[in-house]
């Protein structure tokens, strides 16, 4: 069952998503034909639509009007939408949604798979797809472009600008360009705040960290190049993984690494850093030695959006308690 969980874990962060089929091509065409009043010419001068925006397949996407009505895919999208101000638009999310909390009460509408018959049933006027799931999906959004509604597919964003790109493109997508920007600029204000004060940690109290994010007997651990590498750079740690991207890992290698300490980032297993901690031949381990092995929110630190600075300081406070406190 581990074994399970532990690919089902790599898959869901491959695809991005800890992110029945139909077609009804009449249901966008009846909305786009009804009655337009005119607008007044104030409303002209200050209405941001139509708007064109490049996607994350590099498509020019040309929305409207204002989406009254809007479909996400994953739960990076679902918090940025919320985050804007957008969320009473919010129909439909994926079942993997959990926050905020109005949102997992939406209708389900994507899992591994894309419920197309039910999206265009909730007559969405956008559907916020994802680049780590465009391929995955590619038939099933295609599906919802032919049937008239909108898809716009968010870049998959691998490092704090490009997570800041997207909640401005989301923003626009959703006529909260405003909202976005001040959402954007406050992640910004507090990564300074973390960097500032982990810079002021002397060098040779600068720890090593392991990333696990899935367990025995697979374990994988987060390499270079990887969005959490540069949010352990954010905080002064050294990932002891060299590697690129996802790393398959054996434990004689973890053990040889001897990190200072270890971070898990599944939250599918109850008591996580007590299973590390209990490993047959992992005793002198100093991470294990000293009782350095955390647990933090997988969904602030794998989720890129919002709450991304918030992942920052959670692995902060896990890895320098005394500096950042628990």
């Amino acid at each position: 069952m581990k074994k399970l969980y532990s690919l089902f874990a790599v898959i869901l962060l491959a695809a991005g998503l800890l992110g029945a089929c139909g077609s009804d091509t009449n249901t966008k065409q009846g909305k786009n034909n009804k009655q337009q009043e005119p607008k007044s010419s104030e409303e002209a001068k200050t209405s941001s639509f139509p708007v064109t925006i490049k996607d994350g397949t590099d498509k020019e996407v040309v929305i409207e009007e204002k989406p009254e009505k809007v479909v996400s895919l994953i739960p990076s999208n679902t918090e940025i939408l919320y985050s804007v101000g957008a969320g009473d638009t919010v129909v439909g999310v994926s079942e993997h949604d959990n926050y905020p909390e109005e949102a997992a009460e939406k209708e389900k509408v994507a899992g591994m798979e894309l419920n197309i018959e039910k999206i265009i049933s909730l007559k969405p006027d956008l559907v916020l797809a994802h680049g780590s799931a465009a391929s995955m999906w590619e038939a099933g959004l295609k599906q919802l472009e032919d049937s008239g509604i909108t898809v716009l597919v968010v870049p998959d964003a691998q490092s704090f600008e490009k997570v800041y790109e997207t909640i401005d493109m989301i923003g626009k997508a959703t006529g909260h360009d405003k909202e976005a920007a001040e959402v954007v600029s406050g992640m910004k204000e507090k990564l300074e705040e973390i960097k500032k004060k982990a810079a002021d940690i002397p060098e040779n109290e600068r720890k090593s960290v392991f990333v696990e994010v899935s367990p025995a007997p697979e374990i994988y651990a987060t390499g270079n190049n990887t969005f959490m590498n540069e949010m352990l750079a954010a905080v002064n740690a050294e990932n002891t993984v060299k590697e690129d991207g996802w790393v398959k890992m054996n434990e004689e290698a973890i053990i040889a690494l001897n990190p200072d300490v270890i971070i898990t980032t599944y939250g599918y297993i109850e008591n996580a850093a007590d299973q590390v901690m209990e490993r047959k031949g992992w005793q002198d381990v100093t991470a294990v030695k000293e009782k350095q092995v955390r647990e933090v929110d997988e969904n602030k630190v794998s989720r890129s959006g919002p709450r991304i600075v918030e992942g920052v300081e959670e692995l902060a406070k896990a890895i320098y308690p005394d500096v950042f406190g628990e």
